[in-house]
């Protein structure tokens, strides 16, 4: 079952934000865990994609750590996606898109897991 319930937020609602954070974290703790049990295991680096600061210098780490992740998750499933660290969040248009891409790129992500809703 899929952990990540809500991969819609609206800009500017930190605790919007921080349920999406937290629902994100567990998803890709999952991921973790399932590479970890899978035979042969696969070892994935378990970042804290949950801890959030409001500065644009976080920011930037936490997207280029964020994208990192996901590179090495798509590359074990020959999925492609979206550069997950182009983006400025506080441009609306560009905050929505990346949303999308990266809900959709999720449940590519839980498709090649095997995880069902």
């Amino acid at each position: 079952m899929p952990l990540f319930a809500h991969p819609i937020v609206m800009q500017g609602d930190d605790a919007g934000w921080g349920q999406w954070l937290q629902e994100h974290q567990y998803e890709h703790t999952q991921f973790i865990q399932l590479g970890q049990a899978a035979t042969p295991a696969v070892l994935w680096p378990d970042y804290d994609l949950a801890s959030w600061e409001k500065s644009k210098r976080f920011e930037r780490f936490w997207l280029n750590t964020h994208n990192d992740v996901h590179q090495q998750l798509r590359g074990q499933f020959g999925i492609t996606g979206i550069d997950l660290a182009d983006v400025d969040l506080s441009n609306e248009r560009q905050f929505y898109q990346w949303l999308d891409d990266h809900a959709q790129e999720h449940a590519n992500l839980r498709a090649a897991f095997g995880i069902t809703t």
